[in-house]
């Protein structure tokens, strides 16, 4: 199993120090089911750190925004920074410049090599070509991601409509989408932005229902030191990802506890199971209004959700837990 530990930060202030051992989280993970409810903080356990290690860098930023270095290569996931207050039917939503520049320099991120985007819905897309103008990165995703780039006057040549299943070598990094789901939203207005496209340049400020998921990705990033999987909605494609394997699964588990019982079992068997993953980071947990840099409060079916990841763990030993916000975890061989 690959070993998890938080890496000093580019700031060298001093964070605080997670990981998730098998032992030590089986311990942790049963001692907070006894509570009353589950809470971000119970599924995070704390031990001395090893230095000098080389290894896979991820910084989560909340959502499905991931940020991946080897020390040579930084790729980023969504880069959904700006994270608007308000999100009602009427409000006009758009990217933050400088929230987002912000962020990226409080990260040390200067350059990127590629910002890959799950679906184009406001909180994996609308942010995301800001993040690669400041970086130089290329805008990888559907149509309607590229449409979302060419809204905010990204070059076309910083824009690469995907090819499932085509690798893209980066480095020491190779990265191929496949064909996903999103997870089916059950309220009303949701079929304005589920199985729908953005067929034109998407200029901001606009309306959330602007925001079309377009197709959905699973991505995998492979590399000699481990290979991830970053699913970015319980939604899932049967079979999709027959043959590809994972060390670690960054799992969208927004909406997970809300499915039926037998869907909750086939997305875990489908993303997690068939890939042989020995472990899981929850991603797309926490409440989207959350304001920038602030502490993340979950949404409302986190511990529906986290409790289906205990009995998965109980009955699999696939292990899981929560990363830290903007703290580098490194992935070791």
């Amino acid at each position: 199993m690959h070993e998890l530990l938080i890496w000093p930060g580019r700031r060298r202030r001093r964070p605080a120090l997670v990981a998730l051992a098998t032992m030590l989280g089986s311990l942790a993970l049963q001692g907070c089911m006894s509570k009353p409810a589950l809470a971000p903080d119970d599924l995070t356990v704390h031990r001395p750190p090893r230095t000098g290690a080389a290894g896979i860098e991820v910084t989560w930023m909340g959502v499905t925004t991931l940020v991946l270095s080897d020390g040579e290569t930084t790729l980023l996931s969504d880069g959904y920074f700006t994270r608007p207050g308000n999100l009602s039917a009427d409000a006009l939503i758009g990217p933050d410049r400088g929230v987002i520049a912000a962020t990226l320099e409080r990260l040390g991120v200067d350059s990127a090599a590629a910002v890959m985007v799950v679906h184009s819905h406001f909180d994996h897309a609308m942010d995301a070509p800001i993040v690669a103008e400041l970086t130089g990165a290329t805008l990888l995703g559907s149509e309607s991601t590229a449409n979302v780039g060419r809204g905010l006057s990204l070059p076309e040549e910083q824009i690469r409509v995907v090819v499932p299943g085509e690798p893209m070598p980066y480095g020491r990094f190779t990265v191929t989408f496949f064909e996903s789901r999103h997870w089916p939203l059950p309220e009303p207005w949701a079929s304005a932005i589920l199985n729908q496209t953005i067929d034109a340049p998407l200029v901001p400020p606009a309306r959330l229902d602007a925001y079309k998921d377009g197709e959905s990705y699973t991505i995998l990033i492979e590399h000699d030191v481990a290979n991830l999987l970053i699913q970015g909605s319980a939604g899932y494609l049967p079979g999709a990802l027959q043959g590809v394997r994972a060390d670690v699964v960054f799992l969208g588990t927004g909406g997970l506890g809300r499915l039926p019982a037998a869907e909750q079992d086939a997305y875990f068997r489908e993303i997690v199971g068939v890939t042989g993953a020995k472990m899981i980071y929850p991603v797309h947990w926490d409440a989207l209004t959350t304001p920038p840099g602030a502490k993340l409060r979950p949404a409302s079916d986190f511990e529906q959700s986290m409790n289906v990841l205990y009995a998965k763990k109980r009955a699999t030993g696939i292990d899981f837990g929560l990363l830290p916000l903007a703290e580098p975890v490194l992935i070791e061989p």
